[in-house]
């Protein structure tokens, strides 16, 4: 083979390496035009969910905020019912202590005199 025909056959197979790159482009483009175009297809098939899953996140964060608001009202009731029985225990105290200061069996200064603990409710020593 002389030279000519090697140049000859080096450019069709340059010319056919060149086709066959050309083909793969080709194809490859193709598989993923049809990707896109599936990956659409499910993604219009999912948008319409989007709508009913925005109304479930909305309920979802009224409920919350109406939980949230219930339990500060509870706290709220909570520490109105602790200062009442607070100060109801001290109004009891103080009545108690009253009486020990009156009575004339109970010596308020007496070392074992036990003014707001005395689980008998007798206050005396």
């Amino acid at each position: 083979m002389g030279t000519t025909e090697w140049i000859i056959v080096l450019v069709v197979v340059l010319v056919v390496a060149a086709l066959v790159a050309w083909l793969v482009a080709q194809q490859r483009k193709k598989k993923q035009h049809e990707h896109a175009e599936h990956l659409r297809h499910e993604a219009q098939q999912h948008a319409t969910e989007i709508p009913e899953q925005q109304v479930r996140a909305k309920e979802a964060e009224a409920q919350a905020e109406r939980a949230r608001l219930e339990a500060e009202r509870a706290e709220q009731q909570a520490r109105e019912a602790q200062v009442a029985a607070t100060q109801q225990q001290a109004v009891h105290e103080d009545r108690l202590r009253t009486a020990d200061e009156i009575d004339p069996h109970v010596d308020t200064r007496s070392d074992d005199y036990r003014s707001t603990d005395d689980p008998g409710g007798t206050h005396r020593a």
